[in-house]
């Protein structure tokens, strides 16, 4: 059944009366005392800031709690920073966050409070909202204890791989998308520097990183699991080729997964060489937007051991035909996934598949009977095969994604949703509606969604409110659903959403859940909800 709300413990009767008392802290505790007094550290006197003495678990709660309240209603939520924010820089402190913050939110007070109060700060992020008080990363080497660093800004360049290589020899993970680092800033990292157990390195979109770079990173890494560049595959190649030609034995790389990037310029044979190696291969990511990976090039696939992970998505659309539909140019098809499915499907615990003309979705059934989670985006489902037989079911798979499906028929909309296992459920549908009420029904006569955790529906134009109803039991654990209607089209009525808020069943048996309908990206949750005016307030139909 649903969690009914139960008493709150006093850990968290007290994270909200300081969340909700922050004017009274902030004026009462001295922010700029703790600003500019370094040696508030090493003194013997009692602690200045109260929130010192708070372990890092809950000091991260509050910062999570204290990032919600203070986050915009509207997407992308993107929260302010509160005189209460500063005062729980602490030296307890083990993450600093500052993405999603508000564009005009000034973090540079922040960010010299850490470097004086947080010295064993294990977790450091940015985004570019926050690339302008970067500076010269005067930061890097006051965080000496840093684990993980995200810092993904255009003016990331050698200089600050230079001080990263420097003054954080213990970092596991490093983020530097579309940054502009060469490379020689490579080099500083991980040949001159200290980064010698980094395991995961992100350089998407740095183009002024080349193979030799590649080279760098993966001959001086040695506990490296994953890489993220657009020349990763091409690097590869050319070691193994240069091996082959020389006569030398194959080196042997770490790589637990291989990526081929949305702007990777595929070369034929590239990926044959890269499995050879990389043997400890268990994921697979393809992000294909440019010709030439095609399906004969994934059967070098099967000489991997296992595949735990597969996600392969597309992006060419080169025009369209008459009458409106797509004309999608693909050389990489279903079918050269299926041998895959055949060899690794007991293994396979997670299936991505994007922009494919046909995806067969009794094959995935057949072969992947171990399957946890499933994403179709922007497909279509195969009908010629189709029957009214008793199908197999996904026992195991506990979510599901359904994007902009092209062609779904109610079968395999039905089949998808028959696991009993299934904990979260997104379905976006905007093309071809096959989600109705009678498909909800069919699929809790089966199991009554038992693990049923979240739904999130999208566009989901033929579902009413008795198909929302059908999911209101105590014998499923729910803690969420979200409706977020094609406005003009959508079959939930006013009425309804009145209805749903003046008498919520969740309400009236204190469950732990929540109803919420989006409109034009506002959040509205009912169950109490206050209308603004006689109607629910901004809503469309």
């Amino acid at each position: 059944m649903p969690r009914v709300k139960s008493v709150k413990s006093l850990t968290e009767i007290c994270i909200d009366f300081i969340v909700e008392s922050q004017k009274f802290f902030s004026e009462k505790l001295p922010l700029g005392v703790l600003e500019d007094c370094a040696d508030a550290l090493d003194s013997d006197k009692p602690a200045i800031n109260p929130f010192d003495e708070l372990p890092s678990e809950l000091l991260e709660e509050l910062v999570r709690i204290l990032k919600k309240k203070e986050s915009s209603d509207i997407y992308p939520h993107r929260y302010k920073i509160t005189p209460l924010f500063k005062l729980l820089v602490t030296p307890r402190l083990r993450t600093l966050d500052l993405t999603t913050i508000n564009e005009n939110c000034d973090i540079s007070d922040i960010l010299h409070l850490a470097t004086i109060r947080c010295p064993k700060l294990e977790t450091l992020r940015f985004d570019y909202t926050t690339s302008q008080y970067v500076g010269n990363f005067y930061f890097i080497p006051k965080f000496v204890n840093l684990r993980i660093l995200d810092i993904s800004l255009p003016e990331t360049d050698d200089d600050c791989f230079y001080l990263i290589g420097k003054h954080c020899p213990d970092l596991r993970e490093l983020y530097c998308k579309g940054c502009q680092v060469t490379d020689d800033g490579i080099l500083k990292l991980c040949v001159v520097g200290n980064c010698k157990s980094i395991r995961k390195l992100n350089l998407a979109r740095c183009f002024k990183v080349t193979t030799k770079g590649i080279q760098l990173a993966l001959e001086n890494l040695p506990q490296l699991r994953i890489l993220c560049h657009e020349t990763l595959l091409e690097c590869l190649a050319i070691i193994a080729q240069t091996a082959i030609d020389q006569k030398l034995s194959l080196p042997k790389y770490s790589l637990s997964a291989l990526y081929i990037l949305p702007n990777t310029v595929y070369k034929s044979g590239s990926l044959q060489q890269s499995v050879l190696l990389c043997p400890n291969v268990t994921e697979v990511y393809l992000s294909v937007w440019k010709t030439g990976l095609k399906d004969n090039d994934l059967l070098s696939l099967l000489s991997l051991e296992k595949l735990y992970i597969i996600e392969f998505s597309h992006g060419i659309i080169l025009g369209h035909l008459p009458g409106g539909s797509p004309r999608i140019d693909r050389e990489l098809t279903f079918d050269g996934v299926v041998p895959l499915l055949q060899k690794f499907g007991n293994y396979l615990k997670t299936i991505l598949m994007g922009g494919f003309l046909v995806v067969h979705i009794p094959a995935i059934v057949e072969y992947c009977p171990n399957l946890e989670s499933l994403t179709l985006e922007n497909c279509q489902t195969n009908q010629s095969t189709e029957t009214k037989e008793t199908k197999p079911r996904l026992q195991k798979l506990q979510k599901l994604v359904v994007k902009n499906l092209s062609i779904i028929t109610s079968e395999s909309l039905l089949t998808l949703l028959s696991s009993p296992s299934l904990s979260h459920i997104k379905l976006y549908m905007s093309h071809y509606n096959t989600l109705t009420d009678n498909v909800i029904q069919m699929a809790a006569k089966m199991h009554s969604f038992r693990n049923l955790e979240y739904l999130h529906l999208f566009h989901c134009n033929l579902v009413t409110k008795k198909g929302i109803d059908v999911f209101f039991k105590d014998s499923n654990p729910l803690r969420e659903i979200m409706v977020s209607p094609l406005h003009f089209h959508s079959r939930i009525t006013k009425e309804d959403l009145i209805d749903w808020n003046n008498n919520a069943i969740w309400i009236q048996k204190n469950w732990q859940f929540q109803l919420i309908f989006t409109c034009f990206y506002k959040h509205i949750y009912l169950g109490g909800h206050i209308w603004e005016g006689e109607e629910p307030e901004g809503i469309i139909f």
